[in-house]
């Protein structure tokens, strides 16, 4: 029985946590491709740091405070630094790499947007 992620619940009105939720989607099988003997290393770090990115954004939604809201951007820098070292290792194509680090410059845009919502 699949489930399409389209219907799975998402947030309501938290578009920056549902293009995360797109991202890790569109990531996994690539991510399930990775060679076994970097899987566990580089896989499972890239995947925890993707959830913790949706925890943190959710933390910040919830709270409003402008501390969360730069903890979810350093998030969104280690998660670009995981990409780029999957890219240099070849553990992810570079179209992947390319293609993910675009979906993430968004939410990093909006974050800024954000901040300065919250500054202003």
């Amino acid at each position: 029985m699949s489930v399409n992620p389209e219907s799975a619940p998402r947030q309501r009105g938290l578009v920056i946590v549902n293009k995360v939720e797109r991202l890790m989607v569109d990531l996994g099988p690539h991510i399930d491709k990775i060679p076994r003997h970097q899987r566990f290393r580089y896989g499972a770090r890239l995947e925890e740091a993707l959830w913790e990115l949706v925890r943190r954004l959710i933390e910040a939604a919830m709270s409003n405070q402008k501390s969360k809201v730069y903890r979810a951007d350093e998030q969104v820098r280690y998660i670009h630094a995981l990409l780029r070292h999957g890219a240099e290792r070849d553990l992810l194509g570079a179209k992947r790499v390319g293609d993910a680090a675009g979906k993430l410059a968004e939410v990093g845009a909006m974050l800024g947007a954000w901040r300065q919502r919250l500054e202003g």
